[in-house]
């Protein structure tokens, strides 16, 4: 008798009520460690993210420091080129009296003075060599013609 009165007296109604809301926590319970797994899988994703995001600023700081080195080091190039510019005009002088000169490479100054030998050996003057003195002469005016430098 006592089983009959256990399942059909008035518990049957509670234990019926324990075993669904049994069955639903254990449900909860269930819903509840996916929901965490669901979180833990998604805090890492959160993360590589933030890493990646990290990793893409840092990449983008670097170019830009490259970038910013690379046009420092054009721009003092720029400057030195410039500055060397300058240097070589002032040295130079004006370009107007470089059309002037008679001989503007090295290559005329040797033919004129080929010319001047061939013209000293027709007129006699060939048969001795000539002194120290002349072939310096010759030279130097070859090279102040060749600089832009007037004798008066």
């Amino acid at each position: 008798m006592t089983g009959n009165v256990v399942t059909g007296g008035p518990w049957s109604m509670r234990d019926a009520y324990v075993a669904e809301t049994a069955v639903a926590l254990d449900r909860l319970a269930a819903k509840i460690e996916r929901l965490e797994r669901r979180e833990e899988m998604l805090a890492k994703r959160v993360e590589e993210l933030t890493d990646h995001a990290e990793q893409t600023t840092r990449f983008q700081a670097l170019a830009e420091s490259l970038r910013n080195a690379r046009d420092y080091k054009l721009d003092e190039v720029f400057r030195l080129v410039r500055d060397v510019r300058g240097r070589v005009d002032a040295m130079e002088g004006p370009r107007a009296a470089f059309n002037a000169l008679n001989h503007k490479t090295f290559a005329s100054v040797d033919r004129t003075l080929a010319e001047l030998s061939a013209a000293r050996v027709e007129t006699g003057f060939g048969s001795r060599p000539p002194s120290g003195l002349t072939v310096a002469f010759l030279a130097v005016a070859a090279l102040a013609s060749l600089a832009g430098v007037v004798f008066l």
